[in-house]
């Protein structure tokens, strides 16, 4: 069974966004500095509508331009290093300014949806063009939508292919969210594997021109998000995460859904999360999936999380970790 390690490499996005070197910056460092120890590559799934942001904005102040600078001088370097740089889109940054030393934030057009269709088009082309300015051609060819709000498909299917991004990872199977900025519906997604598709990616099309390569998941009880919150309060500074900001809290609906009985979270090495790592890997197993695709953020890591995914990764894990590039050739 392939390992594929993903992270989503961004700043939190409420009130407190968190700085660039804590959030991103240092938190990667120390991953470069495992994988590089163990011969692995990465992914990162990088949030390039916050670097356009930064371009725009750095003329306000120099913190941007060192921000900018150092961000492209590290994906520059994951590049060097053989992982993998990918397209995520958190199109907000769109309605964002720097003002008083600070990001004020307006995520009201959190989805790439909120944009007209010829708008999404130009995005996604000026999106890829920086990354792939940045990273190398080599580089982006797979997508993560930003908070996994992919659907509907058809509305960003015809940006995606006209930037050669065929490749999409943002399903997990049996998740949902009805927040309203922050829905999806994946419940009819297969349980395991990954699939061409055309206008649904939950939906397999052996004839798509897409290939969706979900996100792991697996099936939690509410008892486990009362244990995430404990860990949080009362798990001292190893439970501590590296980022600076603070995350958006989930929708009150999602929220009482999710302590209140059985939901789907995705398979994670961030935080308190990264504790499902073993039990998640030996389901896969036992399921003969072909693949477990993991999910992190650098900002949301800790020094608990660490230790559990060095911990995960055996010599055995280690040769089986790969990018998304062994599947491209499924779509020749």
């Amino acid at each position: 069974m392939k390992i594929l390690l993903t992270l989503d490499y961004e700043l939190f996005f409420g009130t407190q966004t968190g700085s660039t070197e804590h959030s991103i910056i240092r938190p990667t460092e120390q991953l470069m500095q495992m994988a590089q120890a163990l011969g692995i590559p990465l992914v990162f799934f990088v949030d390039v509508a916050y670097l356009l942001a930064l371009k725009r904005e750095m003329r306000k102040s120099p913190q941007l331009a060192r921000d900018y600078d150092a961000v492209c001088k590290q994906i520059q370097a994951l590049g060097h290093a053989g992982h993998e740089i990918q397209l995520h889109i958190h199109s907000h940054w769109e309605d964002c300014e720097w003002s008083s030393g600070s990001w004020q934030m307006d995520t009201r057009r959190y989805r790439l949806h909120d944009f007209p269709e010829d708008e999404i088009v130009r995005l996604c082309k000026v999106y890829s063009d920086e990354l792939r300015n940045i990273a190398g051609p080599d580089h982006v060819f797979a997508y993560r939508a930003g908070g996994w709000v992919v659907q509907p498909f058809e509305k960003i299917s015809a940006a995606l292919a006209a930037v050669n991004v065929r490749i999409d990872s943002s399903v997990f199977p049996g998740g949902t969210a009805d927040a309203n900025e922050h829905r999806f519906d994946f419940r009819a997604a297969p349980s395991h594997g990954h699939w061409r598709f055309s206008n649904d990616p939950t939906q397999p099309d052996p004839s798509g021109q897409f290939l969706e390569v979900p996100i792991s998941s697996t099936a939690v009880p509410p008892s486990f998000f009362w244990r995430l919150a404990w860990h949080k309060k009362l798990g001292g500074a190893t439970a501590r995460q590296f980022g600076d900001g603070r995350a958006i809290g989930p929708g009150k609906s999602d929220m009482i859904r999710k302590l209140s009985r059985a939901s789907h979270s995705v398979v994670s090495m961030d935080g308190f999360k990264s504790s499902m790592l073993e039990t998640a890997h030996r389901q896969y197993e036992r399921a003969g999936a072909s693949e477990l695709v993991v999910i992190g953020h650098p900002k949301a890591l800790s020094p608990y999380s660490m230790v559990k995914l060095q911990r995960f990764l055996t010599e055995q894990r280690c040769r089986n970790t790969v990018g998304y590039r062994p599947y491209l050739a499924e779509l020749l």
